[in-house]
């Protein structure tokens, strides 16, 4: 067997095993070689030692997350395998020069790295794995993964808007350390505010509505980051081998790209690897815990979802791309006139967007003919559903939109106009705080529906619609008043 793939196996081996038990016995067994033998073979080959490998990869791992979470040290040091933090500390300083709370406070730049063919890891940037006689495989392997790309799901980095999850995690991963509500803001998902008058649409505050183009939606974000994007999405005559294509051509890269769909509803997840040149792809969804979509799922050992099935699925229907830098910069006055874009009033089809959406939603609450005493529960779950995506969508933006402006306030000074905008949009989420309380809090059960079937309730949260469209209005003006002076 050519031992480069032997030395492939066990580097994949032990990145899918970097945050649990990872014997070096069964590593040995897996690849059907004597413990001794293969430590040998490896030194060879790569010009290190085993124990000193994985032993790097761990704290390269435990530094991405001092990073990118807010997980204390001495968690993460046991996620790696470090039974006392005296150890972690040593081993932590050993390769990186600082402790692990200096690290975190001086935040160096992290990215992927290739660490063999087909296969990426988290690193620090320039760092290198020793190779005495790797031999590249490029051309014959039939899978690339790419590992550590932090997870997405309803709650990282404390927001629950996929699309915005999915490009901090890739960005992250690539090198770029933004945080959430930065990324909200510059994919301009913090103004959006969508409301079908048609019907109860459980697909209301979807980031695809931001603007009136789709792929604005998706691209803003990523050029405002300084980045290029580029898109496929499923036209009629798209197909399978097309999107293979497309995805392989980045993964190879070491870029992960961000899909719609692939499990579940055309909902934004990213794609991390794929196998079987591109049958099988592997990645990150948001519903891939979820039973009535992701239970015929499989899992990888790194956690990633493996589906064999995307393509069948109607709802995988793009895909989207992160490039290389283009070391553009986004200007403020870019950002509110994006803003102010987004959170302008208007009618497009079915769907009242930005301070419209205001009254189209308030309407739909306040029709007494959509609620009564006898409304059955599959009724009163949509309309719950439709409410708590509005409230989430607020909470969420309106509270990264006030957070980013806060700080750039904080920054300059001379902004203090900043200071206002931000107050404005405090006060929106203040108003969302306000119906979950009302409704008895986050959770989408039984209680709050019949709280919401309440007309009493219901008045009440239709004053706070009022009071929060008051608030966004004044923070339009306020946008509009600030693009000529910045």
């Amino acid at each position: 067997m050519d031992h480069f793939l032997t030395i492939w196996s066990v580097i994949t081996y032990i990145e899918e095993r970097l945050s649990s038990d990872l014997d070096p016995s069964d590593l040995a067994r897996s690849t059907g070689l004597s413990l001794a033998y293969l430590r040998e073979l490896f030194a060879k080959t790569t010009g290190g030692t085993l124990a000193r490998y994985i032993l790097s990869r761990r704290i390269a791992n435990a530094a991405y997350e001092l990073l990118h979470t807010q997980r204390s040290a001495l968690e993460i040091a046991y996620t790696y395998g470090f039974q006392n933090p005296d150890t972690f500390t040593r081993a932590f300083r050993r390769d990186t020069g600082m402790t692990p709370h200096h690290f975190r406070s001086v935040r160096p730049q992290m990215a992927r790295m290739k660490l063999s063919a087909g296969v990426y890891g988290i690193s620090f940037v320039g760092a290198e794995i020793k190779r005495k006689r790797m031999v590249n495989m490029e051309q014959k392997m039939k899978e690339t993964v790419l590992y550590g790309v932090p997870k997405v799901h309803y709650g990282a980095y404390h927001g629950c808007t996929p699309y915005p999850i999915c490009l901090k995690a890739c960005m992250n991963y690539m090198g770029n350390d933004v945080p959430y509500h930065t990324v909200m803001v510059l994919s301009a998902a913090a103004f959006r505010l969508t409301w079908n008058t048609a019907e109860w649409d459980g697909g209301n505050v979807d980031i695809c509505y931001a603007f009136d183009d789709p792929m604005r939606s998706y691209s803003t974000g990523i050029k405002a980051l300084g980045r290029k994007c580029e898109m496929i999405w499923r036209a009629p005559e798209a197909t399978k081998a097309e999107f293979m294509g497309f995805l392989k051509k980045r993964i190879d890269r070491g870029n992960p790209c961000v899909a719609l769909g692939i499990i579940g509803p055309p909902e934004a997840c990213v794609v991390t690897g794929y196998r079987e040149k591109g049958d099988v792809l592997l990645g990150w969804n948001v519903f891939q815990d979820n039973p009535e979509f992701g239970g015929n799922t499989r899992l990888d050992d790194s956690g990633y979802f493996i589906s064999d099935d995307w393509w069948e699925n109607p709802s995988t229907i793009a895909l989207i791309s992160i490039e290389e830098s283009t070391g553009a910069q986004t200007e403020l006055r870019q950002i509110l006139e994006t803003a102010a874009e987004v959170l302008t009033g208007r009618q497009y089809g079915n769907h009242a967007k930005g301070i419209n959406a205001y009254e189209a939603w308030r309407k739909a609450i306040a029709d007494d003919s959509q609620f009564s005493q006898g409304t059955i529960l599959p009724l009163l779950a949509e309309r719950l559903m439709c409410q708590g995506d509005a409230m989430d969508c607020l909470a969420d933006g309106r509270s990264s939109a006030a957070r980013y402006f806060r700080f750039i306030a904080d920054s300059h000074p001379e902004q203090k106009a900043l200071s206002a905008l931000a107050e404005c949009f405090e006060k929106v989420a203040k108003q969302v705080y306000a119906m979950i309380d009302l409704l008895g809090g986050w959770q989408r059960g039984e209680p709050q529906m019949l709280r919401l079937n309440d007309p009493e309730v219901r008045r009440s949260i239709c004053a706070r619609i009022d009071a929060a469209k008051e608030a966004d209005s004044r923070a339009l003006d306020a946008m509009f008043a600030l693009i000529p002076r910045v």
